[in-house]
């Protein structure tokens, strides 16, 4: 199957090298920081609702993406073969990807909350679009964008299930509970992750791995840090007990108003959230220990509090926005 994907992807990048700009946009649609960019913008601008479940279900798939890979532990396109051109590096194992995994959930989710026709023509070709954009810049295999496919809409189906039954019983919770069950849904993730790297006992990624990715992208690899698992997990946590905090006093965020108010919120929170992040980001040592990883989890929980309490809590203060 290798050879025969490697065979595809040569073709793909052989026969249409005109599409390396197009094929990167669509891939950076499904970047973690095209997300991160976009929930704070419908939860403050726009549906406070949608921007709540999207934040959720964007953290609980990222976590479980992470700990998937860990599981199956493969290589990418470009840490086995000379044959394909790295047009990106990526540290992490590629099964399942993480771009075709979160565009069907993410874009799923939104198509789902608008329920027209046209638009879910439109979120399927963006989702196809995601997908082959990954193939052709050699990161993933067909197989890996498949598998992120299927596990994603196993994700969205699972959440949009359970979102409404299990909502209201955390809702009955009083704050304390609330803010707890927050805390132990993003350590259960990490947590995943943890015993996903354990079951691998002392396998080690092959030294051919790691000399063909730097070669080829000139970029090191690291695939069993749990650094993004954490960052995951902290963003969950940081972003559930935030909301917690908010909804029940003002139920959620008046997103109307006037497109001028709505635009200078969101840049003046996104200002905010990058200096939370990049702030933190300066006292992240860079070797995998405990350390680190605690104070990734801080930095990412930072950041998700303040877009779902912290910038609306600024914004009512500071009459960008109603109350209520």
């Amino acid at each position: 199957m290798i050879d025969i994907e490697i065979a595809f992807i040569q073709a793909l990048q052989d026969q249409a090298a005109w599409l390396l700009i197009l094929m990167q946009f669509f891939s950076f649609l499904g970047q973690p920081e095209f997300y991160l960019l976009i929930i704070p913008a419908f939860y403050w601008c726009r549906d406070p609702r949608l921007g709540l479940r999207l934040g959720l279900l964007m953290g609980i798939s990222g976590g479980l993406n992470e700990a998937l890979k860990v599981v199956f532990h493969l290589p990418r396109p470009y840490w086995v073969s000379p044959d394909v051109r790295a047009f990106g590096s990526y540290p992490s194992f590629g099964l399942p990807s993480s771009h075709a995994q979160g565009a069907v959930t993410f874009w799923g989710l939104i198509a789902a909350h608008v329920r027209r026709w046209w638009f879910w023509i439109s979120v399927v070709a963006i989702i196809l679009l995601i997908g082959i954009s990954r193939i052709f810049l050699a990161v993933h295999f067909p197989t890996d964008v498949i598998v992120g496919f299927a596990v994603g809409a196993g994700t969205l189906l699972l959440f949009l299930a359970l979102e409404e039954p299990v909502g209201r019983r955390i809702a009955r919770l009083p704050l304390s509970g609330q803010v707890l069950v927050a805390l132990a849904g993003s350590l259960a993730l990490a947590l995943v992750s943890v015993s996903a790297l354990a079951t691998l006992g002392d396998w080690q990624v092959p030294a051919s791995w790691a000399a063909g990715a730097l070669e080829r992208s000139g970029q090191p690899i690291a695939p069993l840090s749990l650094r993004d698992a954490a960052t995951a997990s902290g963003l969950l946590f940081g972003f559930a007990a935030g909301a917690a905090v908010a909804w029940p006093k003002r139920g959620g965020m008046c997103a109307v108003g006037k497109w001028s108010v709505r635009l200078l919120r969101y840049v003046s929170g996104i200002l905010v959230t990058g200096a939370i992040w990049f702030g933190f980001g300066l006292l992240i040592p860079k070797d995998p220990g405990i350390a680190a990883f605690a104070l990734l989890y801080i930095q990412a929980a930072a950041a998700g509090a303040w877009v779902s309490f912290g910038a609306p809590a600024a914004f009512a203060y500071l009459n960008l926005a109603d109350r209520s």
